[in-house]
């Protein structure tokens, strides 16, 4: 799932789909040449992935809208023939237990994608929101067959952010199984080298930009939920999501191995995901007459340091304005170190306070005269 609505560079202006009969499949990458004894060592599948995954240019307008239930399972059996496939789901909110779902999009190779529109409405501009879109799939007709695929054990569902989609599907009867997370996989492998978001992993390995959510739901006060967005725009976005993903995940699985970073995300990482799932659904049970005693002891003694803050000041002052903490630490108690800022306040941010602490003694010290003499 990808949800991000910064500004972005602009997608293709060309969102119109042809049949996807009328497309041929994409031509497959020359692999990597095996390794001396003839077997394809896993650095070698790694590069040829990569290389594979960046040589199919990506095309909008070669994705298609399933809009009957015969292209559906159309797509369904390709699924069982590939024996993996990319999924990601549209809704309505980020948040998984309140969102309603939208749309399903799915992967089956690079370059092969497709929406399944289920929650669209039409009339964004009527106070009621309008009725149903035409030109869906029933909801239930679709998640029924949807349910066989996403449950099959021998199909390997790939999502990005999988803990959200599968929030969503749970919550409609299904239970994805087997799964990988190209978010986790890419945790696993390079934690600390920069974001696992699927537009910044998209720009590092694939060297695509995927459209911007804005681009297709609005900002600010045009901004809008996605079942109110046009179909073939949604098209276009979601299934962008899917064929991203699979990409992804045809890049990143080969280097656990290459990497010897296989146990880490078998052992660890993908066994904890629905865990978080199980207790993002259950919640938690509260005592409130427990947290309502131990807000009253975080008052008290939120007071009472208030009030030793103010005894060492010499004068009350309010501890939430960084300009009057400025003015008591370094005006009127003349603490070494401090620095203005291009407003001619003094900083007090988190390099001011790292040194603060070694000053306690000369805090103290310089209340007792600091009270008494003028700022």
């Amino acid at each position: 799932m990808r949800r991000q609505p910064q500004p972005q560079p602009q997608p293709s202006p060309s969102l119109c789909r042809p049949a996807r009969a009328e497309r041929s499949a994409p031509a497959a990458a020359t692999p990597a040449a095996p390794a001396g004894d003839g077997a394809l060592t896993p650095q070698a599948l790694a590069a040829a992935r990569l290389a594979e995954a960046t040589a199919i240019p990506f095309d909008v307008a070669a994705y298609e809208t399933v809009r009957s239930l015969d292209r559906l399972d159309a797509w369904i059996a390709e699924a069982f023939a590939a024996g993996v496939v990319a999924v990601d789901t549209e809704t309505t909110s980020l948040d998984a237990m309140r969102a309603d779902l939208v749309g399903v999009s799915l992967a089956t190779a690079p370059g092969m994608a497709c929406y399944i529109p289920l929650g669209h409405r039409s009339g964004a501009g009527d106070l009621l929101g309008g009725g149903h879109a035409e030109g869906q799939i029933p909801m239930d007709a679709a998640l029924s067959r949807l349910k066989v695929l996403f449950e099959a054990p021998d199909v390997l569902k790939v999502a990005h952010n999988l803990k959200y989609d599968h929030l969503i599907l749970v919550r409609h009867g299904i239970d994805v199984a087997p799964y990988d997370d190209t978010m986790l996989l890419s945790y696993a492998l390079d934690a600390g080298k920069g974001g696992q978001g699927m537009d910044e992993l998209s720009g590092r390995w694939l060297g695509h930009t995927p459209i911007p959510y804005k681009d297709v739901a609005g900002s600010g006060r045009s901004l809008v939920t996605f079942d109110l967005v046009d179909i073939d725009r949604a098209t276009a976005y979601a299934a962008e999501d899917a064929d991203v993903t699979l990409r992804l995940w045809r890049v990143l699985k080969p280097r656990l191995a290459a990497e010897r970073l296989t146990v880490v995300y078998e052992t660890l990482e993908r066994p904890l995901l629905p865990v978080l799932v199980r207790m993002e659904r259950r919640g938690i049970s509260v005592d409130r007459q427990i947290l309502s005693r131990l807000s009253g002891d975080f008052a008290q003694s939120m007071g009472a340091l208030e009030a030793e803050i103010h005894e060492l000041a010499g004068e009350k002052f309010n501890l939430g304005s960084p300009k009057q903490l400025g003015e008591i630490l370094f005006d009127r108690m003349g603490l070494p170190g401090g620095k203005k800022t291009k407003t001619g306040a003094w900083g007090t941010g988190a390099t001011c306070w790292k040194t603060l602490p070694s000053r306690a003694t000369t805090c103290r010290g310089a209340s007792s005269t600091g009270a008494s003499s003028p700022s």
